[in-house]
């Protein structure tokens, strides 16, 4: 029967509408009423024992009898819990199972995240942070439906990250050994791939794959807001000489890669996208196109004297700054933390007193930091660091993080940081003024 509640107008005296319902043993009966309202009230309610609107009528077999009587017992065994209503209870469940069959697996919906975000013209270095996150997502859940994953075992997935790349110690071999079981990431990792789950399950929403973000209710790693990871001068020095000593017959050397980090404070990715032309030491500034910055806008750095020492020996016209293999920048800097790791066990060896050792691993985003700190307390202009940082938002923020750190002494040494050795056919940076214009011939040419 294609409708088995029908609603109907009749000519009668006394009522104006009429309602058709099937009843026990299939029989068909009807109802008069007076007012639309009162027949349409009766007819939504008997669509609702029927359970489906428009669904052909046929009397509950064993299966559903079971059913209803579950459902009574289990309201009777909460009795100051009301669940809903059986037929919202049916109606969710029967929401979630069309959306699980029409559903793809996690592994198809993090590639078409993929390509969407791709598409949309995000930058590299933020497209390979949801491949890297994502993948790790995939490892887990890549074969199940994406809307059978739930919020718990997002959460537990969260909490559980581990580190897969063990960090290098001073020794240049990794400080997890065979048998240690593996550390967890931290929470701000925890953090980072959280914002990335996040986003996928928001497109696979609107794709129509999932009914809502599981994400939103997940585990929220709260990363603990500490002070910023500051190398003293003393160390940055000692980095210096180390990176000069490891990469000195090295054609990848470190060296500028690490001095536009300190001494201008450009981020690690900025710099792993900056060219030489760049780079100009005649007018000191360093010309940050929009295809390089994090913001996607333009701006210019300052070059002080301290960055020029370390950047003229190794001035190219053009070409990357530094080697874009990350395994060859992992080796030289690697070899570099070895010779300050040595140089850490001679000293302890040769003094009965306390040696202050290079910290191994830095701080996170150490060189930045410095920069900050050491240019705000020999400058003592927050806009300037801010515009050398290319922060966008208030420089007051500079002076809650940065200010009290260290000491104007330090800022003073940091400043008068200068190569440790110069190649042979290149004069001691020390003795060049960089406001000094290059010399010309008075010779005349025949």
């Amino acid at each position: 029967m294609a409708n088995p509640v029908s609603l109907l107008p009749v000519k009668h005296p006394r009522y104006a509408w009429r309602v058709i319902y099937p009843g026990p043993g299939e029989k068909r009966l009807q109802k008069f009423f007076k007012t639309e309202t009162d027949a349409t009230k009766f007819a939504n309610e008997r669509r609702k024992e029927i359970g489906r609107d428009g669904s052909a009528f046929r009397q509950p077999d064993d299966d559903e009898r079971a059913a209803v009587n579950f459902w009574r017992a289990f309201n009777a065994s909460v009795p100051d819990s009301r669940p809903p209503a059986l037929l919202t209870v049916l109606q969710e469940f029967a929401e979630r199972w069309r959306t699980t069959r029409a559903s793809v697996s996690v592994r198809e919906a993090v590639a078409a995240y993929e390509a969407a975000k791709d598409s949309e013209g995000l930058r590299a270095i933020s497209l390979q942070a949801i491949r890297t996150r994502c993948a790790r997502f995939v490892k887990t859940f890549g074969k199940r439906p994406i809307s059978s994953v739930t919020t718990a075992e997002i959460s537990d997935w969260i909490l559980g990250l581990e580190v897969t790349r063990p960090r290098i110690g001073g020794s240049g071999k990794a400080k997890m050994g065979k048998d240690a079981a593996p550390a967890q990431v931290g929470l701000q990792a925890k953090r980072n791939h959280r914002l990335a789950v996040s986003g996928l399950f928001a497109y696979a929403r609107t794709r129509g794959w999932v009914q809502d973000n599981p994400v939103a209710d997940a585990a929220r790693p709260r990363p603990q807001k500490t002070r910023p990871g500051v190398l003293r001068p003393g160390d940055v020095a000692r980095l210096f000489g180390a990176l000069e000593t490891a990469g000195a017959a090295k054609a990848g050397t470190l060296v500028p890669f690490w001095a536009v980090r300190f001494f201008s404070g450009v981020r690690e990715q900025e710099a792993l996208r900056m060219d030489w032309s760049m780079v100009d030491l005649v007018t000191r500034e360093i010309h940050l196109p929009d295809t390089v910055t994090k913001t996607g806008r333009s701006r210019t750095v300052k070059i002080e004297p301290a960055l020029a020492a370390f950047l003229r020996p190794h001035k190219k016209e053009d070409g990357p700054l530094v080697t874009r293999s990350a395994m060859a920048r992992r080796y030289h800097l690697a070899r570099a933390l070895a010779i300050l790791s040595a140089e850490d066990l001679e000293s302890r060896e040769a003094s009965a007193d306390q040696v202050r050792t290079f910290p191994v691993p830095m701080p996170a985003n150490a060189a930045r930091h410095s920069f900050a700190t050491f240019h705000l307390l020999a400058f003592r202009h927050a806009g300037e660091t801010a515009l050398q940082l290319g922060h966008g938002g208030s420089p007051e923020m500079l002076h809650r993080h940065y200010k009290g750190v260290a000491s104007e002494a330090e800022a003073t040494a940091f400043w008068g940081i200068r190569p440790a050795a110069a190649p042979l056919n290149v004069v001691p940076i020390q003795q060049i003024e960089i406001s000094e214009k290059p010399k010309t011939s008075k010779r005349k040419t025949r």
